[in-house]
């Protein structure tokens, strides 16, 4: 089972918050928090955790992708990265043309934020990097051209106030997994909160899982990771 770890869950909240603070976690590849284009102030606060669950509130800070490319850009410690963007069709292309030349490990293209309407996005930009997807469960992937898409992520629960991941968005998220998972396509395991969880996910056919709000909900099962690889 291939893992890697989303950096939604300590991404930019505020200052004191770096906003891909997320490689060398584990030494697994790693998901920086979605960048747009152009700087988005957002809420002072973004995670709350609800039992089992995570509430994440669209409209996080953001300070843009090029002030992210002067401020926090490392070739050294990117190699093993994957870089969230998104925006519209026409910036998400001017995004990935830079990074094309960057040393990363991948670009997702997150077409499932509501605070950009990204799910309006029709165009899957050219790239030779491996290319991922990332939708929510009310989403078809067969709107998209997949044939250059190496795997699909899924976001977490859209709700009119905000994201829900964990516990709550698990029936939803996994019936989404499981349904396209069985059609063929790459679908990554999410809402994971244990072991069983991962298990889970293996049998539903997924080849990768993302770790996300099990590292706020259940950290000593992230810490313990390699008990499960091995």
């Amino acid at each position: 089972m291939y893992f890697f770890y989303s950096a939604g869950v300590k991404g930019y909240g505020n200052k004191n918050r770096i906003m891909h603070r997320c490689y060398n976690f584990l030494n697994l590849p790693a998901v920086t928090k979605t960048i747009t284009y152009h700087k988005r102030i957002g809420l002072p606060f973004a995670i709350l955790k609800i039992g089992e669950s995570l509430w994440n509130k669209v409209s996080l800070h953001n300070c843009g992708f090029v002030n992210w490319l002067d401020k926090y850009y490392n070739y050294k410690l990117f190699k093993n990265v994957i870089v969230s963007i998104a925006g519209t069709d026409f910036e998400i292309r001017t995004m990935t043309h830079v990074l094309n030349s960057m040393e990363i490990k991948g670009i997702e293209l997150n077409f499932s934020c509501p605070n950009v309407k990204s799910y309006d996005n029709k165009i899957i930009p050219k790239t030779h990097r491996n290319l991922y997807l990332k939708l929510n469960h009310k989403q078809d992937p067969y709107k998209y051209d997949l044939n250059n898409i190496k795997g699909i992520r899924v976001n977490s629960l859209p709700t009119k106030f905000g994201g829900l991941s964990g516990k709550i968005a698990q029936k939803k998220n996994w019936k989404f997994i499981e349904k396209f998972n069985k059609e063929g396509l790459n679908i990554a395991g999410a809402s994971c909160l244990n072991f069983d969880d991962f298990k889970r996910m293996e049998d539903m056919g997924c080849k990768e899982i993302g770790l996300g709000a099990i590292t706020l909900i259940n950290p000593k099962a992230v810490e313990n990771i390699k008990r499960y690889t091995s």
